[in-house]
């Protein structure tokens, strides 16, 4: 293209010069000109630099700098045009430096910092590149803190892991959220961690658990490793010369409210001291006998850093929950525990809370993970014998004495497949008691009562085979159809007296989370820790130590 001619009396180059302006026509120019000759590419805007490293699906500089894992999402969140979302203006904006703030604060979720590159875009964020407007940086920066908030968005809401990768029967679908939408709005937000904190599990344990990953984190870092040479037995009046370190060790962890010594030798284990650790055994699912043998001995010298990740842990599992509302049943199988409670009733202890028997950690009886709604509750009920347990157990028993099923008031029933299975009637001695509570669900696994009440009796109480024994079947049923109306205790004795079988069906079903967890925190922040009988936590740990690229 050639230009109109121009009449001057000055030499072009005298009058751009003198005067610092260039002519419109010049200026049409310029622009035209570098735009033919293709010098302005698109990697030269922040918008192409984010398409560019979009493309590459790699950020160097990150911890974790393949970004496969939310590869897709980062495209949603940019869309087509890649217009950055954390620099504004050519700065980096309010919401940048929050966002990166929160990430810095990961680990007091339960996460970690470093997956995040907090570090490393805090200190990019005061960088002279990103500062100077360098087109390159901003576009880098810009996509690493998306790559970094799409992460830990997920994370918090949904956890690391995919329930289902360690064999827990729980969909995280349910509780999925759009996670572009969600950055955008931290990205736009006056307050990101408001947004952030509406993210956060609602599941009832999960604040509580959080507050005790604060406080015990703080705990690992005042107290020192102690480690106790007490004899074989330690009982309340002897005297040892660890007592004193005892005695600042259950201070410290809330179990001891009278730090002060009773009168007499500080090295007494005096009848405070003692109380204090029927509390600390009673919140590691020992017997709280005061006596301090093998298993307390072993609890008590736990690091507390142990126990920060028993706590972290904990937290990833409460992620994979649905939201509660209404009604709720626990069952804990390291705790060997069954609690129930009603959310938005305020702070406090559980409504109800009883020992259970879970299924045995040997020959594969173990009691699985899921969540389902019961439905009904069954007085007086038929026990259909498992074919598993007909098979290798009740079989080669028949065969050497065939009046067994007579004897256990046992009886052979059509299976409506032309062959038969054995069928257990009510009574005293079936064996899943007198009340049932079932729930849908693919393991056949429910709630029940049990002859055999002497097992509960024990610390560890895995001895069914997949199956839930509950200890106070009638206060569990009392319990339960508070929301049927017209259920007191005295009816249902009467039903469980009775001779009828009988189902009833909830008005309301009630949601049932059969969980694992090592740690628990009830609603008046009480933590308790217990033994990892499946061996879960360990495979938790080692897929999460493996990081991004074996998540999910």
């Amino acid at each position: 293209m050639t230009p109109s001619p121009v009449h001057s009396r000055e030499p072009l180059c005298a009058s751009f010069a003198h005067k610092t302006v260039m002519p419109a026509f010049l200026v049409s120019l310029s622009v035209l000109l570098i735009f033919l000759s293709g010098s302005v590419r698109a990697e030269d805007t922040v918008s192409g630099g984010i398409q560019a490293i979009l493309k590459a699906g790699r950020l160097p500089e990150l911890h974790w700098g393949n970004f496969s894992d939310v590869s897709q999402t980062l495209t949603r969140l940019y869309g087509e045009t890649a217009e950055p979302i954390w620099v504004k203006e050519g700065h980096p904006a309010s919401q940048a430096r929050d966002m990166v703030q929160l990430l810095a604060r990961a680990d007091d979720q339960g996460l970690r910092a470093v997956d995040y590159d907090a570090e490393l875009l805090s200190n990019w964020l005061e960088s002279s590149a990103l500062l100077s407007g360098d087109v390159s940086a901003q576009a880098r920066f810009d996509a690493a803190l998306s790559v970094a908030a799409i992460r830990y968005v997920t994370h918090l809401h949904q956890g690391r892991i995919n329930p289902r990768t360690v064999g827990f029967a729980l969909e995280a679908g349910p509780r999925q959220v759009d996670v572009p939408l969600s950055v955008r709005a931290i990205s736009q937000s006056p307050n990101p961690g408001e947004v952030i904190a509406g993210l956060e599990p609602r599941f009832p344990m999960y604040q509580p658990l959080k507050e005790a990953l604060r406080r015990y984190r703080k705990l690992a870092a005042d107290l020192p490793g102690m480690k106790f040479t007490f004899p074989a037995k330690l009982e309340p009046g002897m005297t040892h010369k660890d007592i004193p370190a005892l005695r600042k060790l259950l201070e410290a962890l809330g179990d001891l409210k009278t730090p002060e010594p009773a009168a007499g030798s500080p090295e007494v284990y005096d009848p405070v001291l003692a109380g204090a650790v029927k509390s600390f055994q009673i919140r590691h699912g020992l017997g709280d006998d005061g006596i301090i043998g093998k298993n307390t001995l072993a609890r008590l010298s736990t690091p507390i850093a142990e126990r920060v990740g028993q706590i972290e842990i904990g937290l990833e599992r409460l992620r994979w929950l649905p939201e509660v509302q209404g009604t709720y049943l626990i069952v804990n199988i390291p705790s060997f525990k069954l609690y129930g409670a009603k959310t938005g009733e305020g702070p406090g202890s559980y409504d109800i809370e009883m020992n259970v028997v879970v299924g045995q950690a040997i020959d594969g009886h173990g009691t699985p993970v899921f969540h389902s709604d019961m439905s009904m509750v069954t007085f007086r009920p038929y026990w259909n014998v498992p074919p598993s347990i007909a098979r290798k157990e009740l079989g080669p028993i028949i065969d050497r004495n065939p009046a067994y099923l007579t004897k256990h008031n046992m009886e052979l029933v059509s299976n409506g497949a032309g062959g038969y299975r054995i069928r257990q009637k009510p009574g005293p001695k079936n064996a899943l008691g007198k009340i049932k509570f079932s729930f849908p669900n693919t393991n056949n696994i429910y709630l029940h009562g049990t002859p055999s009440q002497s097992l509960f009796k024990r610390d560890r109480r895995d001895f069914s085979h997949g199956c839930i024994r509950v200890e106070d079947p009638p206060k569990l049923a009392e319990w339960v159809l508070r929301e049927n109306g017209g259920w007191p205790m005295e009816r249902i004795q009467k039903y469980v007296e009775g001779v009828d079988n009988k189902t009833i069906s909830l008005k309301n079903t009630i949601p049932v989370y059969i969980l694992y967890s090592t740690v628990m925190a009830d609603p008046n922040g009480t933590v308790s820790f217990f033994e990892d009988i499946y061996g879960h936590d360990r495979t938790l740990q080692e897929l999460l130590s493996k990081g991004f690229p074996s998540l999910r």
